[in-house]
C-alpha cells in the first residue's frame, strides 16, 4: 500500500495528500478504544486465574452489544474475522475476538448460524491459539475462550 494517498479530485485542483500511516494509526486507535470499552480489566483479571462459567458469564453480559444479534455474516466474512485472529497487530486480534463474541452470544437471532460456519471452517484451531497465546492481550484470550465456550454450546442444541 502506498503510503500517501489523493484525497479529493484533482480536476478540481483542491486534492490533498493523506499519510497513510498515520490515517491507520489513528483508525487502529480508534478500534483499540472501542473494544476497550467493553473491557473492564478487574473482570478479565478474575477469568484470566479461572475460565469459571460464572465469571465468563460476566464478561460476556457486560461485553453484549444488544444490536449484534440481529447481525448475520457469510462464511466470508467469519473467515476474515478468523485470519484477523491470525494478525501480528493485538488490535485487530482484540477486534476479531470481540466481534466473533457478538456474533455467537446464546440467544442472538443467527448465533447458532455463525457457530456452524465457524464450525465449517475449522476456526476453534484458531480461537484455541488465540486463547492459549502468551502475547495475546486479555481481551483476546477472554474473549476467544468465551467464543469457544459458545461454540460448544451451539453445536449441542438440536437443529431446527
Amino acid at each position: 500500500m502506498d503510503e500517501f494517498a489523493l484525497i479529493g479530485s484533482s480536476s478540481e485542483g483542491n486534492s490533498k495528500s493523506v499519510n497513510l500511516h498515520d490515517a491507520r494509526s489513528a483508525a487502529l486507535k480508534k478500534i483499540h478504544d472501542f473494544v476497550r470499552t467493553f473491557s473492564d480489566r478487574h473482570t478479565f483479571s478474575t477469568t484470566s486465574a479461572s475460565s469459571a462459567p460464572a465469571a465468563l458469564a460476566l464478561v460476556t453480559e457486560r461485553a453484549r452489544i444488544q444490536e449484534a444479534g440481529h447481525l448475520r455474516c457469510s462464511g466470508a466474512e467469519i473467515g476474515r474475522f478468523i485470519n484477523m485472529l491470525k494478525n501480528p497487530c493485538t488490535t485487530l486480534k482484540a477486534c476479531a475476538a470481540f466481534a466473533l463474541l457478538q456474533f455467537t452470544i446464546p440467544g442472538g437471532r443467527h448465533a447458532t448460524h455463525h457457530a456452524g460456519l465457524m464450525q465449517t471452517i475449522g476456526a476453534a484451531r484458531s480461537l484455541r491459539t488465540a486463547a492459549a497465546s502468551a502475547t495475546a492481550p486479555f481481551e483476546v484470550k477472554t474473549f476467544s475462550r468465551i467464543v469457544l465456550r459458545n461454540l460448544e454450546h451451539h453445536l449441542k442444541e438440536p437443529s431446527i
